[in-house]
C-alpha cells in the first residue's frame, strides 16, 4: 500500500486554504468552459470545434483540469484524515466526493472543508502540527 507523509499542515495551512480556493474557482471555470462549449456547439448547430476553436478550449482546460485535480485529492485527504463529522454526514459526502465529481468536490470543499477552517479547526490543528507543545485557550481559541 502506497503511505504518503501528508502532515496537516499540508492541508489546513493558510496557504493550502489559498491554493484550495483558488483550485475551486478553476473548477467552476472547469464547469463554465464546459457547459459553454456544449452549448455554443448546439447553438451553431455543429458536431465539432474547429481547429482554432479546438486549441483554445484545450488551453483553458489544462488549468482547470489541474486545478480540479488537485481539489478532488486534497478533499479526499480531508476527508479521510482530519473530518470528524457524524456517521450520515461522511457516507453524503463519501457519495458526493465519489460520484459527483466535480459537483460533489465544490460542495464538500465549501460545506465541509471552509466551514471547519471558519470555526478555527485548521488553524489549531496547524499550530499543533507544527509545535506539539502548544496549548490553545479553550475561551478564545487562541494560542498560549
Amino acid at each position: 500500500m502506497l503511505y504518503l507523509p501528508i502532515s496537516r499542515g499540508w492541508l489546513l495551512s493558510q496557504q493550502a486554504q489559498r491554493i484550495y480556493l483558488g483550485c475551486a474557482v478553476l473548477t467552476l471555470a472547469l464547469i463554465g468552459t464546459i457547459v459553454g462549449t456544449q452549448l455554443a456547439l448546439s447553438v451553431a448547430r455543429a458536431h465539432a470545434l474547429t481547429s482554432r476553436a479546438r486549441s483554445l478550449v484545450k488551453f483553458l482546460l489544462f488549468p482547470e483540469i489541474a486545478g480540479t485535480a488537485l481539489l478532488w485529492i486534497a478533499m479526499w485527504y480531508f476527508w479521510f484524515s482530519f473530518d470528524q463529522s457524524q456517521y450520515m454526514k461522511r457516507a453524503l459526502s463519501f457519495i458526493l466526493l465519489f460520484f459527483l465529481a466535480p459537483f460533489g468536490t465544490l460542495f464538500y470543499y465549501f460545506l465541509a472543508y471552509r466551514q471547519r477552517m471558519s470555526a478555527g479547526v485548521g488553524r489549531a490543528a496547524c499550530a499543533i502540527a507544527s509545535d506539539p507543545g502548544a496549548a490553545i485557550d479553550s475561551t478564545s481559541g487562541n494560542f498560549r
